[in-house]
Order: structure tokens, then C-alpha cells, then sequence
């Protein structure tokens, strides 16, 4: 295989990996604002909502495995002349963002909503809907962080 159709098909499998994470993303967004109408008034309703989310994070796992492994092998491929560009550096900190906000505020507020939905605790309800406004702010922003990503992969300055 010659080195272009290598760089192409990691390419391919590099844009696969991005769109698994942001794609999955944009429907935990999706699924959220539904989420969001069960909180209070219907707690097992909203618990079967959040399963559906359940297997979110593996997908997101292989999506970041994919994009990380093409993405390092592309940089290979260019001799890291391509990690020296000024949207290369940017793009790797809102990828280092991305993974950060997934698993420190994402991952960890959906567990903690779900321990807070499963005791079903009228008490808990401020703090159901705190966290829960702390998770839609983590998905907004990763959804921004994504769509800057593919902003700087396509403009390259």
C-alpha cells in the first residue's frame, strides 16, 4: 500500500472516529432535552430515559481509540511537520478538553443524576435539577468543541 492511499484510508477511519464521538454526542444532547421534562414529575421515566444513554460512553471510547490511533499515525506519516501548524496545536487542546469534559463532567454527572433518580427522594430534587443543568452546559460546550474542531480541520491556518 502506498503511502497516499494509507494516508487516505487513515483519513477515512480518522473522520469515522470524529463523527462516532460528535455524532453520539449531539444525541446525548437530544436525549437529554427530553430527559429534562421527566426529571421531577416522572423519576422511573426519566431513569429509562437515561438507560438509553448507557451505551453512550463505549461509543465514545472507540471513536476517541479510532480518531487518537489515525491521528497519530497521520502525524507519523507527515514527519510531525503537521504538529508545529498553529490549528494542530489548538485542535489537540480542545480534543484534551473534550476528553476531560466527557469523563470528569459528563460521565460522573450522569452517575451521580442517576443515583439521585434511583433514591427518588423528593429531597433531591434542587439537586437533580443543579446537576442536570451542570450536564447541559458539558454537552453545549462539547458540542462546541467539536464543531471548532471541525472548523479548524477544514480552514488548516
Amino acid at each position: 500500500m502506498s503511502t497516499q492511499s494509507f494516508l487516505n484510508f487513515d483519513l477515512i477511519l480518522h473522520i469515522t472516529g470524529f463523527t462516532m464521538m460528535a455524532g453520539t454526542i449531539l444525541a446525548d444532547f437530544a436525549i437529554n432535552q427530553k430527559l429534562n421534562r421527566y426529571l421531577i414529575t416522572d423519576k422511573p421515566r426519566a431513569l429509562s430515559t437515561l438507560d438509553i444513554t448507557s451505551a453512550f460512553p463505549r461509543l465514545i471510547g472507540i471513536g476517541a481509540a479510532l480518531l487518537i490511533t489515525t491521528g497519530i499515525a497521520m502525524v507519523v506519516i507527515f514527519k510531525g511537520t503537521v504538529a508545529q501548524m498553529t490549528w494542530f496545536k489548538i485542535k489537540m487542546v480542545l480534543v484534551l478538553l473534550i476528553l476531560l469534559n466527557g469523563t470528569l463532567v459528563l460521565r460522573r454527572g450522569s452517575n451521580q443524576l442517576r443515583k439521585l433518580l434511583q433514591s427518588n427522594n423528593p429531597a433531591n430534587d434542587a439537586d437533580i435539577l443543579t446537576l442536570k443543568s451542570r450536564i447541559n452546559i458539558a454537552l453545549a460546550f462539547e458540542l462546541l468543541f467539536f464543531l471548532t474542531v471541525f472548523i479548524l480541520s477544514i480552514l488548516r491556518f
